[in-house]
C-alpha cells in the first residue's frame, strides 16, 4: 500500500510510525512525506525508510491513501489537485468530511481522531468513512483500539473525552504530584512515579472492568468505606462541585469544535 502524508507533526509521525511497526519490510508500505518546512518530512524519510518530497505538488497522484495530518487553520492555504478516485483520510479536529469534498472535489474522505497515547500504541482512536475503508482500517490496528463511529456528529462530541482527555488526566496527575509533595514537606519520594503507577495499575483495573462488564462506579465503592480515608477525598470534591466542573469542561470542549467547524 501507498500512502502519502500532508503534515508531519506529532499525529502524523505517530501514525507513520505506528505503520511501520504493523507492517514487514516486505510488505509492499511506501510512505511519502511533505512539510512546508521540508524538514520534519526529511527526517521522518529517513528514519521509516520513506520518500521524501519537497513540495507538495509533487506528491505522487496514483497513492492508495493520503493523510491530512496538518493544523486545521492550515487548511485554507492548502491546495492539491487530488484525483477524483483519490482516498483521503483526514486528522483535522473540527472539519469535516462535507467541506473536505468541497474544496477538494473528491468523494472518498475518511475522518480519524486519534489521542496522544496512539504514539505508543495504546489510542482511543476515533474513525468515520461512509465507504469501504478495511484497508485503512487494518493499518490504524497499530495505534491502540478503533472505534468505528455512527454519524460526525457523535465524532465530534466524544473527541471532547478522548482527545482532550489525556490532558485532564496529565492535569490530575500533576495535581497528584503537587499535592504529595506539599504535604510530604517538599520531598518529592518518587512522587511523580508513584502517581505514575497509581494512574497506570487504575488503568489496567478500568479496563479489566470494562472485560467483565464492571462499572466504574462500582470500581470506586471497592476503593472507599465509609467514613475512611478515601471516603473523606470524595466527599470534598462532591461539596466543591467536582462533578459540575467536568461536565462544564467537556461541554466547553464540544462547543470549540463545533466553532473550529463553522470557522469561527
Amino acid at each position: 500500500m501507498k500512502i502519502g502524508f500532508f503534515g508531519c507533526g506529532n499525529m502524523g509521525t505517530a501514525i507513520a510510525e505506528g505503520f511501520k511497526k504493523n507492517y514487514p519490510e516486505n510488505s509492499g508500505l511506501e510512505l511519502y512525506f511533505f512539510t512546508p518546512s521540508k524538514t520534519k518530512a526529511k527526517d521522518l524519510a529517513d528514519r521509516l525508510g520513506g520518500h521524501f518530497v519537497s513540495f507538495a505538488v509533487d506528491m505522487p497522484k496514483d497513492l492508495d491513501w493520503y493523510i491530512l495530518a496538518f493544523k486545521p487553520q492550515s487548511l485554507m492555504d492548502f491546495n492539491f489537485a487530488f484525483n477524483s478516485n483519490a482516498k483521503v483520510l483526514s486528522v483535522l479536529a473540527g472539519t469535516g468530511i462535507e467541506a473536505l469534498e468541497k474544496k477538494f472535489q473528491i468523494n472518498h474522505v475518511a475522518r480519524l481522531m486519534p489521542n496522544t497515547p496512539s504514539s505508543i500504541g495504546f489510542g482511543a482512536n476515533l474513525f468515520y468513512a461512509n465507504f469501504d475503508s478495511e484497508d485503512m482500517k487494518k493499518l490504524l490496528a497499530a495505534l491502540g483500539k478503533l472505534f468505528t463511529m455512527k454519524s460526525e456528529k457523535e465524532m465530534d462530541i466524544i473527541t471532547s473525552f478522548s482527545g482532550s482527555g489525556p490532558a485532564l488526566v496529565f492535569e490530575y496527575a500533576r495535581l497528584f504530584e503537587k499535592h504529595l509533595i506539599a504535604l510530604n514537606a517538599g520531598a518529592s519520594n518518587d512522587a511523580r512515579e508513584i502517581i505514575a503507577q497509581t494512574f497506570l495499575g487504575s488503568a489496567k483495573l478500568m479496563e479489566k472492568a470494562v472485560q467483565e462488564n464492571i462499572s466504574f462506579e462500582t470500581l470506586r465503592e471497592q476503593v472507599t468505606s465509609k467514613k475512611g480515608v478515601t471516603f473523606e477525598a470524595l466527599q470534598i470534591m462532591e461539596k466543591n462541585g467536582l462533578d459540575h466542573i467536568m461536565g462544564g469542561a467537556f461541554t466547553a470542549a464540544y462547543k470549540r469544535t463545533l466553532e473550529i467547524k463553522k470557522g469561527i
